[in-house]
């Protein structure tokens, strides 16, 4: 049987929660180098020393965002991988579930996607950052093993590099998401991105079907995936 959180440990999720909370608003509006731990603090409603001691810095802490942000997509990748269909649907309902991910939970998007615009948190949390570099590479590796059954099933052309074409979807998923992002009238709206990620991957379909005749698994939209919200 589960044991019930004592007082302590409510008290300390409670803490945790608030300057998570509060780190990744500001982070949001800000950027990371510019946040301070006194504004993250007080925001939370916490002392500076209630930060340091849940957190080992900053940079910690925006790891530990980075981390939960994970947690949520790898639940919606998941979601793609029904054994009952082929491989290259499979591929294809990745994409579905990485554009729901970003369309129900943009501040996490925000925080895998974007992630790289910020230095480096330094040598001192490089264990961190392997976690989350393990993690990610997980994530692109299961939609590649895809890619590469669904070479040898014969629904994608022969001679197609998955690794490659796997750095090439992911780079575009990112991409093209994060044009809903701008602050400028170039921004999309999630229904406009629904739209040209649903253009670019029928481009990609077609790009990739057997030379000898269509691909009819690939084509079809993923079982149980959201139709509107189609993805390349």
């Amino acid at each position: 049987m589960a044991v019930k959180p004592n007082r302590n440990d409510r008290r300390k999720a409670r803490t945790v929660s608030a300057i998570l909370g509060a780190a990744e608003r500001l982070f949001h509006e800000k950027g990371m180098q510019q946040t301070t731990i006194d504004e993250i603090a007080e925001l939370a409603d916490v002392s500076v020393g209630s930060v340091y001691f849940h957190f080992r810095s900053k940079e910690a802490l925006y790891l530990a965002l980075v981390e939960a942000a994970l947690d949520v997509n790898e639940a919606y990748m998941r979601q793609a991988e029904d054994p009952q269909r082929s491989p290259f649907e499979r591929v294809l309902a990745a994409g579905d579930a990485y554009l729901r991910f970003h369309i129900e939970h943009p501040g996490a998007f925000r925080m895998i996607a974007l992630r790289v615009l910020e230095p480096s948190p330094g040598a001192e949390l490089a264990d961190i950052e392997a976690r989350i570099a393990d993690r990610v590479e997980k994530l692109v590796g299961t939609v590649e093993i895809d890619l590469r059954a669904a070479i040898d099933a014969g629904e994608i052309r022969a001679g197609v590099d998955a690794a490659q074409l796997m750095r090439f979807l992911w780079g575009a998923w990112n991409g093209v998401i994060a044009l809903s992002l701008r602050q400028d009238r170039l921004r999309l709206d999630d229904e406009e991105l629904a739209a040209v990620l649903a253009a670019g991957r029928q481009i990609v379909v077609d790009g990739l079907a057997p030379r000898s005749g269509g691909a009819t698994a690939a084509r079809a939209a993923p079982r149980g995936g959201p139709r509107k919200a189609a993805t390349i």
